[in-house]
């Protein structure tokens, strides 16, 4: 779940505890508190594995290695992230949905599903056996909030650094 939940696409960049909270535009704030509420609304605890079957491993690993490698974050029909732990996530265009993150070796990690591609939104994190693994809810491409499986609080998401709740750095997004 750690690395699941770690491996987030979006762009992050503070230093926050559980009682930070974020205001957006129109005076809407969301602690860690609300964001939790907000991110367990409607939650499917399991994903098909016919969704999982077909991306056990990254069908595209060389090409994507190779792209990392001279800095790409874009193919023709995919995105491309990769964080400093080795692993890195795509996403295909013609389904932005769906987030695939792979280890340094193109293993499957977990896959997201995003509700919805507009902000404020959540996405959930599967295992590879498909079982719900953890809950983000998204304020906006710079801001979001990662919960475990059961609700607790994992880290804060701001521009490129992900923070725990003491607001140490325990991930950066390249």
């Amino acid at each position: 779940m750690k690395k699941a939940v770690l491996f987030l696409i979006m762009f992050f960049a503070i230093s926050v505890s559980p009682s930070y909270s974020y205001t957006l535009k129109g005076e809407v704030t969301y602690t860690v508190e609300r964001a939790r509420k907000e991110a367990f609304t409607n939650v499917e605890y399991s994903l098909p594995q016919s969704i999982i079957d077909k991306n056990i491993k990254d069908p595209n690993f060389k090409e994507n290695i190779k792209a990392i490698k001279l800095g790409a974050t874009e193919l023709k029909d995919r995105y491309i992230q990769h964080y400093s732990d080795g692993g890195y996530a795509i996403v295909y265009k013609k389904n932005p949905h769906y987030v695939h993150y792979y280890s340094q070796t193109g293993e499957l990690t977990s896959i997201e599903k995003r509700k919805s591609l507009q902000t404020p939104t959540s996405s959930l994190s599967y295992t590879p056996q498909g079982q719900l693994d953890g809950v983000t809810f998204i304020l906006s491409p710079d801001n979001m909030y990662l919960f475990d499986v059961k609700g607790k609080f994992v880290c804060h998401w701001v521009g490129d650094k992900a923070y725990d709740k003491n607001g140490k750095v325990i991930l950066t997004r390249y």
